[in-house]
């Protein structure tokens, strides 16, 4: 039945609308039509009455009013067919023993899970900066139950609605500001790459309102405890980029059953609660929050008033929490010391533990899988290799089985310890917050904890889709960490800290070799070549590795499971000549999507995208190191002075932050990720009949105790070298030593901004 299901998804790809068209489709505006017909948007609401505000003149734009409302595990919806980009799941299904078509294509009783998750906002725009920031409109449609609206309101009151006809599909995913997101839906990925699209909103003025709201189902799929579940934990930071008059969450849950938890940090306002004919609803307001100063390199859940919260469900209305007795001891902050015991009786005693919040492993039975694993290793004779190339096997096997499933990090530390132990190896378990997310000391959700193991004094991150053996994650950068022996519960865990990674471990390199073609054209060549390791590789691998088939590669190379592991050669055949077809189609919508990566990073300057080649995907133990090429041409690069031309050669290394001097103090502290050592290399072909003048001026350096930006140049044989290389030292710095990173972000910025003149000779 398992392989049937498999093959009738796989002639399902025939639904997926065609990338390669980039304006909105007929179909995909008529699902908007129906779905805001069956359940209309911007519709009258006393929370959104306000045009103005007072004492706001003097801000770019305002949010007059923004509501987030989320109706959990909503009944009576089917999970939606994908309509988008979010295709993997489906292709690679084999390896998640299906698992991946039942939680995108199925409506499962209770042990699905859906999420109706709205967002309305109002902004208004004072000032020509803040219409064009704003005149352009971003929307999912990546299930064919979301829906979009929006309109304009003018200064006279009279109303426009914003047509969607002209919307054109956005290529990088990524690029989308996070104010057109929903937060119940998954993490953009190479395997979940939903559709967004964007549309230009005409004829703005200042003083104008301009207001949208959009709909998204988002679903998740439970199969080994359908008795409880608790849904993803939500993050609210009260402060925005602008001033917000009001803001308002509310939470509805559909009877009894369901419960809130949650935890506010630096004064954020609490939740009050009614309760109408057994639905629960849960209403957050909070009102004239100030524009957020100083946004660069802050942890805005560690430093910023916000709240987080999370929805859990429990068939016999048990409201105990996973990790407290009850609301109160939530919202207490707690010690390393307590909250690793916690820790350790959730591993040694999982009973006294609700067991899906800590498993997550989504429509995967831990045991099952394991056993799974185990009879693949004995199958393929890993059983019997080396202690060290068995643990390096078995994780590369468990990363094949959860690149899909997304195991959270107990899923997968469980099952990892135990493939250990069935060799007798030794190892410890380590637990640790995630530092992007919470102190330690404020946790207060099974998914803000790190589980890793340590074998030989090497770290074992939950692999997730592309991490290596012995790769430290930077979420986990010198946490406090408790470790102990899974083999004995009575020894004593050992409370210490993670290695601080160096910048030797988190590279990036970019070599540009760039010509002007043709001197009478302000085009400049580009041949492009990025190699990044450690946490920087992280940064850039899924947007590298999207609409690439680099799984292929992963099976022949990595110790995987295979492709098409568990098909008959009727059904693998199948499979391939999908694969085949949709490798096709890869290969023309890559350059689309990298073209636009390079447009963010060059300000829409690039002209024509050529190529794109992966030479190294960095996901093997042995080849570490993320590597590929680019060819592209830049516009704008040049301006002429008579018979003399002006080249902005130094802007090759892209856009660079600008600290604007309002936000050259500040009160929070730096909080930059990773230590990291950024180096460009650039070679310009000077053309025949040019002297190039100016070149000397870019030996320069800026140095500091947290901080460095160093550049060279020299010119030899009608040919400038550049190297560029920027340095971060520390990942954390106080409030007080600001200027110093401030010093190398503006010689930075400043490199950035050069330029040279290129003579005509005489």
């Amino acid at each position: 039945m398992k392989k049937i299901i498999l093959v009738s998804a796989f002639a399902c790809l025939t639904i997926q609308t065609t990338f390669a068209q980039n304006r909105i489709s007929k179909r995909e505006l008529d699902i908007i039509t129906k779905n805001q017909k069956a359940s209309p948007l911007l519709i009258d609401d006393p929370d959104f009455t306000a045009t103005t505000v007072s004492g706001s003149n003097n801000d770019g734009a305002v949010i007059l009013s923004q509501k987030t409302t989320f109706a959990f595990d909503k009944k009576g919806l089917s999970a939606g067919k994908i309509i988008g980009r979010n295709i993997l799941g489906i292709i690679f299904a084999p390896l998640t023993l299906g698992t991946s078509i039942v939680a995108a294509n199925r409506s499962n009783g209770e042990t699905q899970m859906l999420v109706e998750e709205t967002e309305r906002r109002r902004l208004l725009l004072n000032d020509k900066f803040s219409i064009e920031q704003y005149s352009i409109l971003y929307f999912r449609l990546s299930n064919e139950l979301d829906a979009f609206s929006a309109k304009v309101i003018k200064k006279d009151g009279s109303q426009k609605n914003v047509e969607l006809a002209d919307a054109v599909r956005v290529e990088n995913s990524n690029s989308v500001p996070d104010i057109f997101r929903s937060y119940t839906d998954q993490k953009i990925s190479t395997t979940y790459r939903p559709s967004f699209y964007k549309i230009a909103v005409p004829d703005l003025e200042e003083g104008d309102v301009i207001e949208y709201e959009f709909r998204n189902i988002n679903n998740r799929s439970y199969g080994s405890n359908p008795n409880y579940k608790e849904f993803a934990p939500v993050y609210y930071v009260c402060n925005r980029s602008m001033p917000v008059a009001k803001q308002i969450i509310e939470i509805t849950t559909a009877d009894e059953h369901y419960h809130l938890a949650y935890k506010t940090i630096k004064g954020a306002p609490d939740f009050t609660s009614t309760s109408k004919n057994g639905i629960q609803v849960y209403r957050w307001v909070d009102e004239r929050r100030d524009k957020l100063q100083s946004v660069k390199y802050v942890n805005t859940y560690t430093e910023l008033p916000m709240m987080k919260f999370q929805v859990s469900y429990s068939k016999n209305n048990n409201n105990d929490l996973v990790w407290f007795k009850n609301d109160d001891e939530l919202k207490k902050d707690m010690t390393a010391e307590e909250l690793m015991g916690k820790a350790k009786t959730a591993w040694f005693q999982p009973g006294k533990v609700q067991s899906s919040s800590l498993s997550g492993s989504s429509a995967v039975d831990i045991d099952d899988m394991e056993s799974a694993i185990l009879k693949s290793l004995k199958k393929r004779g890993i059983k019997e290799a080396s202690d060290d190339d068995y643990v390096r096997k078995a994780y590369y096997t468990i990363r094949s089985k959860t690149l899909y499933n997304s195991w959270n990090d107990y899923t997968y530390a469980r099952i990892f310890s135990d493939l250990l132990k069935e060799k007798k190896i030794d190892h410890e378990v380590i637990v640790t917050n995630n530092n992007h997310l919470t102190d330690l000391s404020k946790v207060a959700f099974t998914s803000e904890l790190g589980w890793l193991i340590k074998y030989k004094d090497k770290f074992y991150c939950n692999p997730s889709e592309h991490l290596n053996p012995e790769e430290l994650s930077s979420e986990f950068n010198g946490n406090v960490a408790a470790r102990f022996n899974p083999d004995d519960k009575k020894a004593k865990f050992t409370i210490d800290r993670l290695p601080i990674t160096d910048t030797l471990t988190n590279t990036l390199t970019v070599q540009l070799n760039s010509s002007l073609p043709d001197i009478t054209q302000p085009i400049v060549s580009v041949d492009r070549t990025t190699e990044a390791k450690g946490s920087l590789k992280d940064v850039l691998i899924d947007d590298a590795l999207a609409l690439t088939p680099f799984m292929e590669s992963d099976f022949k190379n990595y110790d995987g499971a295979g492709l098409w592991e568990g098909l008959s050669s009727r059904e693998e055949d199948k499979a391939s000549e999908e694969l085949t077809h949709q490798k096709k189609e890869w290969k023309e919508d890559k350059p689309l999507m990298m073209k636009e990566i390079a447009n963010g990073q060059y300000n829409d300057h690039v002209d024509k995208y050529n190529s794109f080649r992966v030479v190294e995907d960095g996901r093997s133990y042995k080849k570490r190191t993320l590597k590929y090429t680019e060819n592209f041409t830049l516009t704008e690069m040049t301006s002429n002075a008579g018979d003399d031309i002006v080249l902005k050669l130094p802007s090759l290394i892209g856009s660079q932050t600008r600290i604007k001097k309002e936000d050259k103090t500040r009160n929070y502290p730096v909080n930059i990720k990773t230590t990291s050592a950024i180096t460009y290399y650039i070679n310009f072909t000077v053309p025949t009949g040019y002297i190039l003048k100016g070149w000397e001026s870019l030996n320069k350096k800026t140095e500091n105790d947290f901080a460095s930006f160093t550049t060279r140049a020299k010119l030899e044989n009608s040919i400038l070298y550049i190297q560029a290389r920027e340095v971060f030292k520390k990942t954390n710095v106080e409030a007080a030593n600001w200027p110093s990173i401030v010093a190398v972000l503006d010689a930075t910025y400043n490199f950035s901004q050069a330029k040279l003149l290129l003579k005509k000779g005489q």
